[in-house]
């Protein structure tokens, strides 16, 4: 009976987490002017309007058939349109920062709750309450890890190209065309991440571990 609440915990605190993640790209995007991601709707907590087939099922059911040892996965991407942001390249930025901090806020917001509740209260790790900010915990500190990258249609990549310099650089490669992204661009990205998978878990476990060392848990 636990397991089964457990795993449907750690579901909802996956979905709502990934949808937190693009909602906050959205607000930004509005805060500097451009109200794409609010006009469609997609600054909702709606989960309908942001689950995306590949990232938000696919993904997520191989990671779990395949026993990799964390969740990682995606929404549908809010729209977002630079040229209406103002501040240029500079508000993109924070556009492009906006998950990857939200997801970070909630990892370290919920190992905080995890060390009261577990080491200063007393409360046992099949609390129910515990359970959820365990899941909230590691799932938003990947998503925070994984979204860094700078693989393409990753916020790690966007964040690089609001630099000049790699934007030049982009632009003599295919990555700087956008069939070819719209084709190849997800694919690519992925068969990156299952080619360096070895090296992306050892990335993962050094930081849980400076996490956990860092706030005693």
């Amino acid at each position: 009976m636990l397991q089964g609440i457990s795993i449907l915990i750690f579901i909802v605190a996956f979905l709502y987490s990934v949808i937190l993640h693009e909602i906050a790209h959205g607000w930004v995007a509005n805060h500097f002017g451009d109200d794409t991601a609010r006009i469609s709707g997609r600054l909702s907590l709606n989960p309908l309007v942001h689950i995306d087939p590949i990232g938000s099922i696919l993904v997520p059911l191989l990671l779990y058939i395949s026993q990799s040892g964390f969740m990682f996965g995606w929404a549908k991407p809010v729209p977002v349109n630079p040229y209406r942001l103002r501040g240029g390249a500079a508000a993109f930025r924070w556009v492009s920062l906006a998950g990857v901090m939200t997801n970070f806020v909630i990892a370290v917001f919920s190992v905080l709750v995890l060390k009261i509740t577990t080491q200063y209260l007393g409360i046992t790790v099949n609390n129910l309450g515990v359970i959820l900010f365990t899941a909230l915990f590691q799932i938003n500190l990947v998503l925070a890890i994984f979204n860094a990258l700078p693989l393409p249609g990753f916020d790690g990549f966007n964040f690089l190209t609001t630099f000049r310099p790699v934007t030049e650089l982009i632009a003599k490669s295919p990555l700087g065309n956008p069939l070819f992204m719209a084709q190849y661009g997800l694919f690519l990205s992925i068969l990156i991440l299952f080619l360096f998978m070895p090296l992306i878990e050892s990335i993962l476990y050094f930081i849980f571990n400076l996490f956990a060392r860092f706030f005693g848990i």
